[in-house]
């Protein structure tokens, strides 16, 4: 395995395993978290494409953007822009309670989020997963 397939399957792990936890937040009522985790999984499976593609440095936090990187390699990212918006909203209110209006974030995010969310995840990981099935097969 060389170097770049080495960084991307670091972070494509760590992504898949950020999407379990989310799962399992969200079993639990952790809405907020669950929403969170599920935008912080396809931030990390977007850069471990860009990684295997060899870009480097990797930089950013915005799905969206990262997704429009990945469009110059397939173009099925583009499909992916949508799900990418929805997962951006819950970068910040989703943690802090400055971002909701007279409120904290857990009275707020609710299962139908957490749903959208991870369906939302699930749309990235669709277009990623066949990428990373040869060397995560190895």
């Amino acid at each position: 395995m060389n170097n770049n397939e080495n960084e991307a399957l670091r972070w494509y792990l760590q992504g898949t395993r950020d999407a379990r936890t989310a799962h399992r937040n969200a079993e639990n009522g952790d809405f907020e978290v669950a929403c969170f985790l599920y935008q912080q999984a396809a931030e990390k499976i977007l850069k471990a494409f860009l990684y295997l593609k060899g870009e480097r440095p990797v930089i950013g936090h915005a799905t969206l953007k990262l997704s429009q990187r990945c469009v110059k390699y397939d173009s099925r990212f583009q499909e992916a822009q949508d799900s990418c918006r929805e997962l951006d909203i819950f970068y910040l209110p989703t943690r802090y309670p400055n971002g909701i209006p007279g409120g904290v974030p857990y009275e707020y995010f609710n299962s139908i989020h957490a749903e959208k969310a991870a369906q939302a995840y699930e749309n990235v990981y669709t277009i990623i997963k066949e990428f990373f099935e040869p060397i995560t097969n190895q």
